[in-house]
């Protein structure tokens, strides 16, 4: 129930697998399944997956380079009052250290779902990090042409560029419109897989934008921050980058709404941080 998953398990018993508490045995049954042919889909909490399993995911997925798609469920700071051990800030990290794999942070439902189809096509491993909860506000039509690999341009603007991964694009809309309001002009850029980086997208905003906000659901290092950032090394003239994020600490215990207000990943403090820093 926890993984929402019932309503899968119910019409299609034979194609559905609990193996209970027991994260390195779920990656090593999803290797297994994987090399004998058959598109496996993990699911676990992603406090737990990737991070208890990482060497297995290392060793039998990555390294065996299978077709298996690994999905962390509940990201980031989503499980509010059960506290920092059911806290999700360093999976990006972990997975993105870890050959041959893809990172996928889909915006919202309907990137979700696109998501897992291009999963099915996709050659090689996959990280999809869950961020959200149910109910969470759809930002995209149905015909939404989805990628992996390639971000999505959400809104066009010359001055800040917030470059977002996961549920926090409506946030970074919302920081856009305010700043609009006050005849800052604001770019959005969905990017929805981590790695490998969209670097065509990034190319245009170290050209067209004066700064970057990068916007995510995570520790700062290791991230969708830190992916931008070492990028960017290579240039000798782009913007300033300002990194929004969890920080780099154990959170206070709190339901969602207050966790994101407190680490400044809400609307009005991603435009109040672009605001001083351009």
């Amino acid at each position: 129930p926890t993984a929402r998953l019932v309503e899968f398990k119910e019409p299609y018993p034979d194609r559905f697998f609990d193996v209970g508490i027991a994260e390195q045995n779920l990656i090593d049954f999803t290797a297994g399944l994987a090399l004998e042919g058959l598109r496996p889909f993990a699911v676990g909490l992603a406090a737990m997956v990737p991070m208890r399993p990482a060497e297995q995911m290392r060793a039998a997925v990555g390294y065996m380079n299978v077709n298996a798609t690994i999905i962390g469920i509940e990201a980031g700071v989503r499980f509010g009052p059960l506290g920092n051990t059911h806290y999700a800030m360093d999976d990006i990290a972990v997975v993105r250290a870890i050959p041959n794999f893809t990172v996928i942070s889909p915006s919202d439902p309907l990137s979700t779902y696109k998501a897992l189809y291009a999963c099915v096509e996709h050659e090689g491993p996959v990280y999809i990090r869950l961020t959200g909860g149910p109910g969470y506000p759809v930002m995209y039509p149905e015909d939404i042409d989805f990628q992996i690999g390639k971000a999505i341009e959400y809104r066009t603007g010359s001055d800040v560029a917030f470059i977002s991964t996961g549920s926090l694009l409506g946030e970074a809309v919302g920081a856009a419109d305010i700043l609009q309001a006050k005849g800052i002009s604001a770019r959005v850029v969905d990017m929805h897989t981590v790695k490998p980086l969209d670097t065509k997208m990034l190319d245009k905003v170290f050209a067209e934008n004066k700064l970057v906000v990068t916007a995510e659901e995570h520790s700062p290092f290791g991230g969708l921050g830190g992916a931008v950032a070492e990028y960017k090394a290579g240039f000798a003239d782009a913007p300033k980058q300002v990194f929004a994020s969890l920080g780099d600490r154990f959170q206070k215990l709190g339901d969602h709404e207050f966790l994101m207000k407190k680490n400044g990943l809400t609307a009005p403090d991603l435009a109040a941080l672009a605001e001083a820093n351009l």
